[in-house]
């Protein structure tokens, strides 16, 4: 008799742990029930697999950042490793899920599924959207041709790359989309769809040797917003502090006020690397639609937001490769 799939859920907290006095409410205390309490008020998971549980952290995911991504990501890694264990769910704050998505990609080596969701109602709320999301993403994680795709998000019948997720709307239940061709799929209770044949994005456990690393030292990555009529006082500021690297969110394609463009040119001759994103939601810069050129300093994001070139950024220096390098592989072009 074919034994059930194996799946281990992970807790950290966020919206979907969380509670409120009232189910009208949009306040709401997130982070307060472990993982093993969500999975109680959905008895049709035992009809998907065999589940157990961890919980990790119990955090709003706005107090999330760079070291608990990574002991996160240690834990998945040997979850992974273990042959009995099939697939593994995360429970995550909807505020940074997209940006622990990439980290966990870069990171974890693993031909087995990864699946992240969360909410964007506290568990109490009328029509929370937790307990499908959950089922959703249990359902995915347990299915075989979620195999060899890397790290997947799940959210309101949706699967989208980890590397592509973007949050869009700060309450909606619909809040997360893709930057181009990250979504790849769609579930349904009993019915797991997949729209492109299996395959990892470039990036999946490349910077894998950050977990190796007991002496983590994260380096400090700065974000600079661009608004009409700046002036270079701004970024001097913020460049003047002790920092690696710095993402500017430009306009457009990358374009960057003239007035700036002497400070960043002589802070990248001293070393500090400087990302250009985007503040435009759907984010496309390229290293021909920058203002400036790009070098080994001065790198375009291509697809990635402001939120996902910092942590891209701070990855590629924790463990001393080229950001440069690793942006430039992070897409495949045809």
């Amino acid at each position: 008799m074919n034994r059930k799939p194996r799946v281990v859920v992970i807790g950290t907290g966020g919206t979907i742990a969380g509670h409120s006095e009232s189910p009208t409410n949009l306040s709401y205390d997130a982070a307060q029930l472990p993982v093993d309490y969500l999975l109680k008020s959905i008895p049709q998971l035992a009809d998907l697999a065999e589940i157990s549980t961890q919980n990790i952290f119990s955090l709003n995911s706005k107090d999330m950042g760079s070291s608990q991504w990574l002991e996160l990501a240690r834990c998945i890694q040997n979850l992974v490793n273990d042959s009995n264990i099939d697939g593994v769910v995360v429970t995550h704050g909807t505020d940074t899920l997209e940006e622990a998505a990439l980290f966990l990609e870069s990171t974890i080596s693993s031909r087995k599924p990864v699946v992240l969701t969360g909410s964007m109602r506290a568990s109490t709320a009328l029509s929370a959207d937790g307990p499908s999301n959950l089922y959703q993403a249990i359902q995915v994680s347990a299915s075989v041709s979620a195999r060899d795709r890397g790290v997947l998000v799940v959210f309101n019948a949706e699967i989208i790359m980890g590397t592509k997720v973007v949050k869009g709307h700060s309450i909606a239940t619909g809040a997360f989309s893709a930057s181009v061709g990250g979504v790849i799929g769609s579930v349904y209770n009993g019915h797991t769809f997949f729209s492109i044949p299996p395959g990892v994005s470039p990036l999946s456990g490349l910077l894998g040797s950050a977990l190796k690393n007991n002496n983590t030292g994260w380096p400090i990555i700065r974000t600079h917003y661009v608004t009409a009529g700046e002036t270079e006082e701004s970024l001097l500021a913020i460049a003047d502090l002790d920092c690696q690297g710095i993402v500017i969110v430009g306009f457009g394609a990358g374009e960057i006020p003239d007035t700036l463009l002497s400070v960043v040119l002589d802070k990248a001759k001293q070393g500090v690397y400087f990302v250009i994103s985007s503040r435009v939601s759907c984010c496309a810069v390229m290293p021909e639609t920058m203002t400036l050129g790009e070098c080994e300093t001065i790198i375009a994001s291509r697809h990635f937001n402001p939120q996902k070139s910092a942590v891209l950024l701070s990855l590629s220096l924790c463990i001393g490769l080229s950001p440069l390098d690793i942006f430039s592989r992070a897409e495949v072009e045809g």
